[in-house]
């Protein structure tokens, strides 16, 4: 029979995922941000164009219109860049860390033991760059999972790979110590 034991553990010898150098997205990530952009900075300036056109209330204030919108279009892609700047990942052999945000920065840290599968995606100008995305579902719910996106095809592929081997191996030894 054993006898429960809940021990106090050292915070300070536990590791900080803070000192962990992270991987970051490929920089040609950020040229696939900027087409997805530009796609939407345009199908909005053409509603928008199409608007003061056909509403004549809107034609007397077309320059604070137009002036707030690219005001607008100009603040985000300032955010785009700064978040892609703050983006970053590693696998490690318990977990995997993916870091992003400017404003609430987020850490997601999943260990492996919680993770039920993994998807490889890649979007059609991932596909022109070589790039692609890695989903990792939890079991944990909506809140555990994660989304590295930017990631060289090759890399996400290997990644992918280690990743479905070390589950693999824990539900081999999980069997066979039952």
């Amino acid at each position: 029979m054993s006898l429960f034991e809940n021990d106090t553990i050292d915070i300070s010898t536990i590791p900080r995922y803070e000192e962990i150098e992270l991987n970051k997205p490929h920089q040609d990530y950020l040229k696939i941000i900027f087409i997805n952009f530009s796609i939407s900075f345009i199908v909005f300036g053409a509603l928008i164009g199409l608007g003061i056109t056909f509403i004549d209330e809107l034609k007397p204030n077309v320059v604070l219109i137009l002036s707030i919108y690219l005001v607008f279009m100009g603040l985000l892609i300032l955010l785009f860049v700064a978040s892609f700047k703050k983006r970053g990942y590693a696998i490690r052999s318990k977990d995997v860390i993916y870091k992003s945000g400017i404003i609430a920065e987020s850490t997601t840290i999943v260990p492996l033991n919680r993770i039920q599968h993994i998807e490889l995606n890649e979007g059609i100008f991932s596909r022109i760059f070589k790039l692609g995305s890695l989903q990792v579902f939890t079991a944990g719910g909506d809140s555990g999972h994660l989304k590295i996106k930017g990631i060289p095809i090759d890399e996400a592929k290997s990644i992918r790979d280690l990743l479905l081997n070390t589950l693999n191996l824990a539900k081999n030894s999980t069997i066979i110590e039952e």
